[in-house]
């Protein structure tokens, strides 16, 4: 699913309680087999899992070539944006792996 210029990828089911937000760390996508099976054992717990990436990552993605990435205020504004495209409210749990979890600070 994309919403705006997001793409998400979501686990878990849809009427579910809580969404838990996961963000990738710096040097895999939203879709490297750590966070699906992060997603996967979330989800099997009832919850719904929705992914998305950060810019540089969706370039690399795009350009097929790495890139570093995107400067905290940059990391910063898409986990808002994607808080916003979600809802936003009491029902996300946010988090992430490595980078994708320092990013909340």
């Amino acid at each position: 699913m994309t919403t705006g210029n997001i793409k998400f990828l979501f686990d878990g089911p849809e009427d579910s309680e809580l969404t838990v937000v996961l963000a990738h760390g710096a040097g895999v996508p939203m879709d490297a087999p750590f966070m699906n099976t992060f997603a996967k054992g979330i989800a099997n717990a009832g919850l719904r899992v929705a992914r998305f990436e950060f810019p540089y990552m969706q370039r690399q993605r795009t350009e097929g070539k790495r890139f570093p990435p995107s400067p905290a205020p940059i990391l910063i504004e898409r986990y808002l944006a994607v808080v916003g495209a979600l809802g936003g409210g009491q029902k996300l749990v946010i988090g992430g792996k490595s980078l994708g979890g320092a990013s909340l600070r």
